[in-house]
């Protein structure tokens, strides 16, 4: 996985629009189909198609050592069984908006699990850069009267399922996963959706059952979740060895933006009263997070020189 400038940043761009869709596409499947299968589906289908991709292409050069299986079994266990399928739970019961703002928290959470595993330090341009991102999601999603927040179990879930993401994003650099991206994340997913799929028919029942009210929409949602929000881990798990991931999870902060604006487009709702104001926050606080440190640096040295 040598590094390369403009996959780095259609990595972004990639995770930027296709998990800021999948806000929407989580909330029409999990309508009438159970989270942990959909989670199930979505992974197997997207993982079997990467390492059927990665053998038919060349990309599969030689089989993942044993280290290398139980790297990615323990990463998809982390992001895609408890991030992905506790946040999915939970949206079963909480606005998606709700959602949207505890993931926003995600960078602070990776700088802690940084500081404890690497001793990384947060420059403080960065971190002006997420408190001012942050405060531009709340500006978007600010309805203009009270949300009804509660702590319920929800959001409880939701929570936990962030912290989980939030642990595997900081802990990945530590593990040794296989050096081809393709293959790395065909076997994260295919590991997690069979244990999902199994703790599946173990909790809800016998698919026949369990999913005899599923709707064509929630059908619909979960495939496109695992062909192209499939494609949208792939950029993830290349931009993780690339990328620093306090820099990576910048997504959390655009993605709740993409999110507002499909629910305007697609299921027709108001523009929130702050909008255009949160926009040009979250901008700025995205800049700040991504290069502040490179800004700061260049403006001492042009003050000393």
């Amino acid at each position: 996985m040598k590094k390369n400038t403009a996959l780095i940043l259609f990595s972004y761009l990639t995770l930027y629009i296709v998990w800021g869709s999948t806000y929407l596409a989580i909330r029409v499947a999990v309508s009438t189909m159970p989270a942990f299968y959909l989670v199930g589906f979505r992974y197997s289908i997207a993982g079997l198609g990467f390492l059927i991709l990665s053998a038919a292409t060349g990309r599969l050069k030689r089989l993942p050592t044993r280290k290398e299986i139980l790297a990615a079994s323990f990463l998809g266990f982390f992001l895609l069984i408890l991030g992905n399928g506790l946040v999915s739970l939970g949206e079963k019961t909480v606005d998606s908006y709700i959602a949207a703002i505890i993931i926003a928290s995600t960078p602070f959470c990776v700088a802690f699990f940084n500081r404890i595993f690497f001793n990384e330090k947060l420059h403080i341009t960065r971190f002006i850069g997420i408190l001012i991102g942050m405060a531009g999601v709340g500006l978007v999603l600010w309805k203009g009267e009270s949300a009804g927040f509660q702590f319920s179990g929800g959001i409880v879930l939701i929570m936990a399922g962030f912290l989980a993401w939030s642990f595997a994003t900081s802990y990945a650099r530590k593990v040794p996963v296989h050096p081809d991206s393709f293959v790395n994340t065909g076997i994260e997913m295919s590991l997690a959706g069979i244990v999902a799929l199994l703790g599946s028919i173990v909790y809800y029942g016998a698919p026949a059952t369990a999913l005899s009210g599923v709707s064509t929409e929630s059908w619909l949602a979960m495939a496109y979740l695992a062909i192209i929000g499939g494609g949208a881990f792939l950029a993830y798990n290349y931009l993780l060895a690339n990328e620093p991931s306090i820099r990576i999870v910048s997504y959390s902060i655009v993605n709740p933006l993409i999110a507002v604006f499909l629910g305007m487009l697609i299921l027709g709702e108001e523009p929130v009263p702050l909008l255009w104001v949160g926009v040009p926050v979250i901008l700025l606080g995205l800049v700040l997070m991504l290069y502040g440190d490179k800004i700061f640096k260049r403006g001492k040295s042009s003050i000393k020189n």
